[in-house]
Formats: structure tokens, C-alpha cells, sequence
């Protein structure tokens, strides 16, 4: 490499965004001449493993955030790098870029962001860990706090729009229902079945437009004992209408000796709706499927929502929480911002794994106890 680029890297390193630098580090991990002092001089910890899955190079911020001596961390495998989210021989010459978010709570709570991303034509891969407890706590608690009041105000205005001609709607069409009872039996045949109909559809929207101003509204979580598969099958009795007419394969595999949670039924339903509709939609032809599987161990639930669809490339997924930022020509960029309020309100995790033209894989863990210690290695 060029000293002088070298130089002006190096000189604008703080004044670059945490996108930015990842950027700038990802087509440099590219290049076999990317120098250690370089990485070195990132607040970040960076490790770059080679095609059999053994870390070649790393700097000091990652030595210091596994607290370990750097010859030390450099013969550490992969699994515990990656803080145990995959396995080297799930990700190698996939070409798949991960994210993940990952709460430590011993021994001191802590928050990072794993993005483990491919180059060298996806033989090798890029680890990026951010540290960022201390951005969240200064930050996060007012931004949402805004965040949502905005989308609360906005969804109450859009709600009350829509709820007055569908209340104006069902009470005509429950006149229309009466009515109908005193014709002759012969003529209420044909219309009966077409007044259901509309009937039925109305209730749906306004259960659809409960739902949403439910997930909208920062609330208390209202826990009871939740049985997840029968509640996952509840969200695909709505939305089969729409999986049908796409003509989509879908595939479950739920664990039949799931235990119960204790969760938000409501709040949950929201999230497998988005989540499962997501999927779905992702799928431009009819020779796509999902694949929904649930397990569990003795801390986690765990749930896995996987589609053939087009993917999510690297960019977009480095912003896919950014509200009203969506790929959908109809989207409100809102859905996986809700999400993932609710999973984090939960104790849990959302991670996703995608790759353009292959599909997208969204896992969900929720805890079984009120409170579940993670550890990075030690």
C-alpha cells in the first residue's frame, strides 16, 4: 500500500462513522497488504481468518475486548471468536454475511455487535466487534423514547382514519345482515355466504389494526404462560390466505416438547406475523419455500424462520433497523424496528444470516428464565 494513502487513512480515522470504517476495512481486508498498524489504530476489534478458519490477524481493541494477549487470541478457534453464534463449517464458502447482537452480563453487563462478513471471493472472513454499552446508554433510551412517541402519534392518526369508516363499515353491513333474515330463504341463499364473507374480512382488519397499534405503543409487557408452537400455527392460520395464493412450500418442524414461556402473547404474534409475512413476500416465484423450526436447551428457546427468497445484500443489512428504510416498493421500513423492540423488551435475541439470491435465515432465541448469563470466551 501506498505510504501517503496510508497516511490519510490513518490521519481521518476518527473522524470517520463506524460505517464508514467498515468500509474502508472490508475492501482492505481484500487486499494481502493490509498492515497491523492500521488495524491497530481502530477503536474496534478486528479479526481476519483465513479459508480453514484460523484467525491470522487481529488488533489490540480485539485483544482487549476477549481479554486476551494477542499471540493468545490468534490461536483461539473460531466458535469462540464468533462468541458460539455459528460454526466455521456453517459459514465457510458460503458467501453469507452475518450480524448479531449479543448482551454479556457477567462481569459486567455489556453490549456488542458481531458483523462477520466474507472477502477474498468469500474464502475468508472479516469479524468486526463493536463494543458499543457505552453509545447504547447515552443514546438509545432518548432516541427511542422519541422514536417511538413519533410512530405511536403517527400510528393513532392513521389508526383513527381508518377506524371510523371500518366501524361505519361493520354496522352497515350488520343492518345489511338483518335485513337479509327476512327475505324469503330462497333469495338470503346466494347472499348470505358473500355478506359472511365481507363480515369476516372486517373483523380481520380490525383485529390486524389492534394488533398494529398494540405493537406500536411502548406498553408493559403483559406476561402469562405461552405455548409458542400453537401460537406460530395461530399466526399462519391468518396469514395462510396470502402464503396459498403465493403458492409458497412451507415447512414445519416444531419440537413437540416445547416448554412453555413466559412472554407476551400478544407482543409475540406481532413478531412471527412480521417475520413470516417477510419471508414470504421475499419469494419472487411460486417455486420458493420457509422453513419455520422451533428447539430449545436448557436456557433458550430458540426459533428459526428461513426463506428462498432474494435475500439481503451487505449494505442493506448494515441499516436494516433504520426506520421507515425498507426494500419493499409498499413498505413502511417500520416492521423489523417493532421486532426487535419486543425480542430485546423479552430478554432475547434476533439474528439474522442472508446472502442475495439464496434466502434469509432470522433466528430468534427467548429465554426461559428471567434472566440468562452470557459469556464471551475466557
Amino acid at each position: 500500500m501506498n505510504p501517503q494513502t496510508l497516511d490519510k487513512i490513518v490521519n481521518r480515522l476518527d473522524t470517520l462513522d463506524t460505517a464508514e470504517l467498515r468500509q474502508v476495512f472490508l475492501r482492505m481486508a481484500a487486499d494481502k497488504g493490509l498492515l497491523q498498524d492500521v488495524f491497530d489504530t481502530l477503536r474496534d476489534g478486528l479479526v481476519l481468518f483465513d479459508r480453514e478458519g484460523k484467525a491470522r490477524m487481529a488488533n489490540r481493541a480485539a485483544a482487549s475486548i476477549y481479554g486476551k494477549p494477542l499471540r493468545e487470541l490468534l490461536t483461539m478457534p473460531f466458535e469462540e471468536l464468533a462468541g458460539h453464534t455459528i460454526s466455521w463449517d456453517e459459514l465457510r464458502g458460503s458467501g453469507i454475511a452475518i450480524t448479531r447482537d449479543i448482551q454479556v452480563n457477567y462481569p459486567e453487563p455489556r453490549h456488542y455487535n458481531f458483523l462477520m462478513s466474507p472477502v477474498a471471493d468469500g474464502e475468508e472472513y472479516l469479524l468486526l466487534v463493536q463494543d458499543d454499552t457505552e453509545k447504547r446508554t447515552r443514546n438509545e433510551e432518548n432516541a427511542e423514547a422519541e422514536q417511538m412517541n413519533l410512530l405511536s402519534f403517527m400510528a393513532g392518526a392513521v389508526a383513527h382514519e381508518i377506524g371510523n369508516p371500518l366501524n361505519s363499515l361493520g354496522l352497515n353491513l350488520q343492518l345489511l345482515q338483518r335485513k337479509l333474515r327476512r327475505l324469503p330463504e330462497s333469495d338470503r341463499a346466494a347472499l348470505e355466504p358473500l355478506l359472511e364473507s365481507a363480515l369476516g374480512e372486517s373483523r380481520r382488519l380490525d383485529t390486524l389494526l389492534k394488533n398494529f397499534l398494540q405493537s406500536m405503543r411502548p406498553t408493559a409487557l403483559k406476561r402469562e404462560e405461552v405455548q409458542l408452537n400453537p401460537l406460530i400455527q395461530q399466526v399462519l392460520d391468518v396469514l395462510d390466505p396470502e402464503i396459498a395464493a403465493r403458492g409458497v412450500a412451507l415447512h414445519l418442524e416444531l419440537h413437540d416438547k416445547l416448554p412453555v414461556l413466559n412472554a407476551d402473547g400478544g407482543s409475540l404474534f406481532q413478531v412471527f406475523y412480521n417475520l413470516i409475512r417477510n419471508a414470504y413476500q421475499s419469494i419472487p416465484g411460486a417455486e420458493g419455500g420457509i422453513l419455520i423450526r422451533t428447539d430449545f436447551n436448557d436456557t433458550d428457546v430458540r426459533i428459526l424462520i428461513s426463506d428462498t427468497g432474494t435475500g439481503i445484500s451487505h449494505e442493506v443489512m448494515g441499516n436494516m433497523y433504520e426506520p421507515f428504510r425498507t426494500t419493499k416498493k409498499k413498505g413502511h421500513g417500520l416492521g423489523l424496528l417493532i421486532v426487535r423492540r419486543i425480542i430485546k423488551d423479552h430478554g432475547g435475541t434476533l439474528g439474522f444470516a442472508s446472502k442475495e439470491g439464496v434466502g434469509t435465515t432470522v433466528t430468534i432465541t427467548l429465554p426461559r428464565a428471567d434472566r440468562v448469563v452470557r459469556l464471551l470466551p475466557n
